[in-house]
């Protein structure tokens, strides 16, 4: 029988970002979404061994202190280049995609969850599709066995999320300078202004592969006072402005 209803299969394209040297991380990637029959290919992890200037305008590393409590380290630096590379890719082939990385582990019913995902992701925009922990969540809609939230608070890790074109230009515009790290950035929702969205029962989860990062740097330190306490004033500032936000925004 015939119907109107649009084919969505394998319309939204998957781009793994991976280390071209991590190769028992690049065969789990392959095995489960081959297995997956989804259409992925494997975006070579960007290398920072030059800093920021091949990728950002420019690098303020006293604001990424406050963002962070330390200094941008190499492993960061690639990691944001790697996930900008792909939002361009988006904005210049104007279709959504879907962004990934190479230490993840899918769970039972992630071929359908992306399925849901390519309906949504023109009218939605960010939907993630990873677990998290501390994330602060509205619901917006049921579909299935699913559900559609918005964040109003949204964790960190970029493990797996889709974009649109008009989300990933707008993230684009706030990464011509340093400032953070690609989820903090992401996280500041008062500042690009972008209704970001997850679908659970999350379909996609941390592998054990994830113990062995390769952003190297991020071991706590001790902080100087001064950066220390400019950190706690500006994470109250940040808790006031995500709330305002949230506030006055009606989700579609």
């Amino acid at each position: 029988m015939q119907t109107n209803e649009p084919d969505f299969r394998f319309k939204m394209k998957i781009y793994v970002i991976s280390l071209a040297d991590a190769i028992q991380r690049r065969k789990n990637v392959e095995k489960q979404l081959t297995e997956a029959d989804l259409d992925f290919s494997l975006f070579d992890g960007l290398r920072a061994k030059n800093g920021f200037s091949e990728y950002f305008n420019g690098y303020d590393e006293y604001q990424y202190q406050i963002n962070t409590g330390r200094k941008a380290t190499e492993g960061e630096i690639g990691c944001y280049a790697s996930h900008l590379a792909l939002w361009k890719l988006c904005v210049d082939r104007n279709q959504p995609i879907m962004i990934m990385e190479d230490d993840f582990h899918l769970k039972e019913h992630f071929v359908e969850a992306f399925h849901e995902v390519e309906k949504l992701i023109n009218e939605y925009g960010y939907i993630r599709l990873q677990t998290e922990r501390r994330a602060k969540k509205k619901l917006v809609k049921q579909i299935g066995k699913f559900s559609l939230f918005y964040y109003t608070k949204m964790p960190h890790s970029l493990m797996c999320y889709a974009i649109s074109p008009a989300i990933a230009k707008q993230f684009i515009a706030h990464s011509q300078i340093l400032t953070a790290p690609v989820d903090v950035m992401i996280k500041k929702i008062w500042e690009h202004r972008q209704r970001l969205y997850g679908l659970t029962p999350y379909q996609v989860e941390e592998d054990r592969l994830s113990q062995m990062t390769n952003i190297h740097g991020r071991v706590k330190h001790r902080k100087s006072t001064a950066i220390s306490l400019v950190r706690f004033i500006t994470k109250i500032k940040w808790a006031l402005k995500r709330r305002f936000f949230t506030f006055n925004f009606k989700p579609g």
